[in-house]
């Protein structure tokens, strides 16, 4: 399958299951939008003095820490339960969203360590003139399968998404420069715009998780056609 069918097919699979993956991102959105109103909402601007900042801050900073500690476990969790979820759709197999995040946050530290790693990769390939960061995540996008499939560790995982996509190197670049550039892209028009509203946060915030979504649904096409082999 070549890469434009392949970019279809993520598409169609979107749409054709959008309720399913919307319950999977919904819990993010959330999170991510409400974290936004809340930093929008105190008001804090380039202005103000770092004491007069600080003393803005203290009364919600307890709430703010609970709030990024739920959103790291899940943002982990997220990368698992998109290959749960996907395993689900793809074999008909009943499960529900709660299901496929407790069973990633089990997963959690081999997810974080890994996730941390491939985001270091990432961010040096990007200031290598952006388009080396694309190649990269590509390469090493199957990773979450190998964690929640084949009980991997983080390099181990790494490892194994990296080898196995030798063979596919060019595809995954140009897949993944599509779905990121453009979820960049449509971020910077949007964040040009100014506007601070919740509506404003949801769609980006949509953007982002509908992206990864359809973008590691390749991730996995790829994982699964390997080891049917």
């Amino acid at each position: 399958m070549n890469f434009i069918n392949q970019l279809l097919s993520a598409l169609l699979f979107f749409k054709n299951h959008f309720s399913i993956l919307l319950n999977l991102c919904l819990p993010l959105i959330i999170i991510e939008v409400v974290a936004s109103l809340g930093i929008v909402n105190l008001g804090i601007n380039e202005t103000m003095s770092n004491d007069l900042v600080i003393e803005t801050i203290q009364p919600v900073a307890f709430p703010l820490l609970i709030l990024s500690l739920l959103s790291l476990i899940l943002t982990m969790a997220f990368y698992g339960a998109m290959m749960l979820t996907f395993k689900g759709i793809d074999e008909n197999i009943d499960f529900n969203i709660f299901n496929i995040y407790w069973a990633s946050i089990k997963k959690f530290f081999p997810l974080l360590w890994s996730t941390m790693l491939a985001s270091i990769a990432w961010a040096v390939g990007l200031i290598l003139l952006i388009l080396p960061g694309f190649y990269l995540f590509g390469r090493l996008g199957m990773y979450p399968a190998y964690i929640m499939f084949e009980n991997k560790g983080a390099i181990e995982s790494l490892s194994n998404a990296w080898n196995a996509s030798d063979q596919e190197g060019a595809r995954l670049f140009f897949l993944t420069t599509i779905f990121l550039g453009s979820q960049f892209l449509l971020g910077l028009i949007i964040g040009s715009l100014f506007i601070t509203n919740a509506v404003v946060f949801i769609v980006v915030a949509a953007l982002k998780y509908f992206t990864y979504v359809m973008l590691f649904y390749l991730y996995y096409t790829l994982y699964k056609s390997i080891h049917l082999k």
